[in-house]
């Protein structure tokens, strides 16, 4: 008896669906992420793509740098959100450029951003952390965003955002209060309205209220 051969497998066509679908998954993590550059299909540049995602810059060294010239101007709320824009800023860059020949489109436009930190400083710091896997033009873009980014937090920290809005509910009332977080939010409930010593739940937290009020509603007449 002879048996017949079973036909090859298409080899090629199946990788390059398994490569299609790999690349879906990343831009849509990257999407999910809120990455710059999402979507964009590398082909050759992935597997360097997936090498430098992991690029990351020391958060407590630039914190400190941040406190050392801003701990006067800001606060941690503020040098916490300085330094995922820049670690994201940094992310971003290093897909740009492994998928462009030239990184020089890369630069900013010059503007006169006040240097609240010294440049030379910044780039001392950046150097001794990623110098061996950026390019000058992605670590002199890098420098221009933190300069952006860092006088945009001074212009506007957020310490002085305004309070969300905590709606909780008791045995009775429900009240609505402004404040920063939710024990300050029930010691301002406590404090204007010392008959009410049960538990306090909470319904929901956001939106704008008058500073130092706080709401109270008869659960009865809901």
């Amino acid at each position: 008896m002879t048996q017949s051969i079973p036909a090859q497998p298409k080899v090629t066509a199946d990788k390059a669906a398994r490569h299609q679908r790999l690349l879906e998954l990343v831009a849509a993590e990257d999407v999910a992420n809120g990455e710059v550059g999402c979507g964009r299909d590398l082909r050759k540049g992935l597997s360097g793509y997936l090498s430098t995602r992991g690029v990351a810059l020391e958060d407590e060294q630039l914190k400190s740098l941040l406190r050392e010239h801003l701990g006067h101007i800001l606060m941690e709320p503020d040098f916490d959100s300085i330094t995922t824009q820049i670690q994201r800023r940094l992310e971003s860059l290093v897909v740009q450029s492994l998928s462009s020949s030239s990184s020089a489109s890369l630069l900013l436009a010059s503007t006169n951003v006040p240097e609240h930190i010294p440049t030379k400083e910044l780039r001392e710091l950046f150097e001794s952390q990623i110098a061996d896997c950026c390019s000058e033009d992605t670590l002199e873009h890098l420098i221009q965003w933190s300069h952006h980014i860092i006088h945009k937090a001074v212009l506007q920290p957020r310490h002085t955002w305004s309070k969300p809005i905590w709606v909780l509910r008791g045995e009775t009332q429900i009240y609505i209060v402004q404040e920063t977080g939710i024990e300050a939010a029930i010691a301002k409930v406590k404090t204007q309205h010392p008959q009410e010593t049960g538990k306090l739940e909470v319904i929901t937290v956001g939106g704008i209220l008058a500073p130092d009020q706080v709401i109270s509603l008869d659960t009865n007449l809901l």
